[in-house]
């Protein structure tokens, strides 16, 4: 009983006092009680978004990964992330729908490309991560966003993937060894596949 409880405390953190309200005094009450079972069964992730857990963005393959940076607005951004290093294949404005994976424990890069695979998801690109970082600038204040769907392999030989984090009142946009575990923190930007 004291893990669900601290489980419905951290649920509540996570999704915020009014959408957690909206979910315990919700009719629907099938609903809640499959939420609540897998509370207790100790579900080990959790989808995060708003609107059903979908953040759509349209991306305009017309500009260059060097303008999707500047759009985005960032106090920092790695210098090697560039069209050289993550070049772009798509055309035109392309609408995706985007969703979080939070796997709720520290992670590997296999684990999360792994369950992205079981459950029917890609992991995000370079493309669609700078694009959520333009249109949701305020949510890597909240949590680190990766987006396993492109890498770069640096002068060492070290596999390296885009990720927003918000430090204070700066928002940068890394590079990140992806030899190295995630911190559970962590959520993971994919895409449903059709």
């Amino acid at each position: 009983m004291i893990d669900t409880l601290r489980s419905v405390a951290h649920l509540q953190k996570e999704i915020g006092d009014e959408l957690f309200a909206a979910l315990i005094s919700s009719d629907n009450t099938d609903a809640v009680r499959k939420f609540a079972v897998s509370l207790v069964k100790g579900s080990d992730h959790y989808v995060v978004g708003k609107g059903g857990g979908t953040y759509p963005v349209v991306i305009d393959y017309g500009k260059s990964v060097e303008e999707m940076v500047v759009y985005g607005n960032y106090n920092w951004s790695n210098p090697d992330t560039t069209s050289k290093n993550f070049p772009l294949s798509g055309t035109g404005n392309v609408s995706v729908s985007l969703e979080f994976v939070h796997l709720n424990k520290s992670v590997s890069t296999r684990e999360v490309s792994d369950y992205l695979e079981a459950n029917g998801l890609r992991a995000a690109t370079i493309e669609e991560l700078l694009v959520f970082g333009m249109t949701y600038p305020e949510i890597q204040r909240e949590f680190p966003v990766v987006a396993l769907g492109s890498s770069w392999v640096d002068s060492r030989s070290r596999r390296r993937v885009p990720y927003l984090v918000g430090h204070g009142s700066g928002r940068k946009l890394y590079l990140h060894w992806s030899a190295y575990d995630w911190d559970d923190v962590c959520r993971f930007l994919a895409v449903r596949k059709s």
